[in-house]
């Protein structure tokens, strides 16, 4: 025998059949008990950072919670809790297994190098140098790092002899200056000269030599900046420099770090 349950729902009568209940709040249990509750020390770290929980999972340790998180500039990872405590790092189970590995393979998205480069082909702030139809290479750089001007050391000859397109996206994160170095390239007339003076004169600006930070940071360049640093990103660079570039087989790629030049060569197609 089969009746219904009668609610009102402003001035209105909905039935509702008494099993459909029954398999809704069934559902919903099943469902909150999928995910694993968010503990107390990771909800402290939340408040105090300000990511977003993407993701809940549970893990084979006992007690510990995986958690998918996303910062504000859009960059993507793996923390864990444990009551009070909050932690990042390899989960490693006894025969080695990386677990945190296989749980960023299954929960965080590749990433996407042609629609970020596809992004960055219409960027108006990005420093450029090198032949016009040669191979491009995007590369995302933090004026006060090492590698990146290790790298733009090991392109010059490239660069003057026109076999690769270079196309800089200036970031700025690595020391207080940064911001205002990289925004100081960006505002140059001549972008490509300001960077090379900056690199000849790397870790000498503080002396009066080379580009001098610029400051206030006009609206323009501030909002270019933190477009740079949410399409890093997204092409799942988490330091500087990160290449984006096109392999001889027309696919798109992605780079941390600085490559040998003979292999970045032979990617690009520029030497045998």
């Amino acid at each position: 025998m089969s009746f219904y349950l009668e609610y009102p729902v402003r001035g209105m009568t909905v039935l509702c059949h008494k099993f459909s209940i029954a398999l809704f709040l069934s559902l919903y249990a099943a469902l909150a008990s999928a995910s694993p509750p968010m503990g107390p020390g990771i909800n402290a770290l939340q408040e105090r950072i300000g990511f977003t929980v993407t993701e809940r999972f549970s893990t084979p340790a006992e007690g510990v919670t995986g958690y998918v998180v996303k910062t504000g500039d859009g960059k993507t990872g793996i923390l864990y809790g444990l009551g009070d405590l909050t932690f990042s790092g390899a989960l490693l189970e006894s025969d080695g297994n990386d677990l945190t590995r296989e749980y960023s393979a299954r929960y965080i998205p590749k990433p996407t190098y042609a629609s970020v480069a596809e992004q960055l082909s219409r960027d108006p702030h990005l420093v450029s140098e090198g032949g016009k139809d040669a191979p491009e290479v995007y590369i995302f750089a933090d004026p006060n790092c090492i590698f990146c001007h290790k790298f733009w050391q090991q392109t010059r000859d490239w660069v003057a002899e026109g076999k690769v397109r270079l196309h800089w996206v200036m970031v700025g994160f690595l020391k207080p200056s940064s911001l205002g170095l990289s925004a100081a390239i960006m505002n140059a007339e001549d972008r490509a000269a300001a960077l090379q003076v900056f690199e000849e004169n790397f870790g000498k600006s503080g002396d009066g030599r080379g580009i001098s930070e610029l400051t206030p940071i006009p609206a323009d360049l501030q909002q270019a900046l933190e477009q740079h640093g949410q399409w890093m990103a997204e092409a799942g660079f988490s330091g500087t420099p990160g290449l984006l570039f096109k392999d001889t087989s027309g696919q798109w790629r992605g780079q941390a770090g600085v490559p040998s030049q003979e292999t970045l060569g032979r990617m690009l197609g520029v030497t045998a």
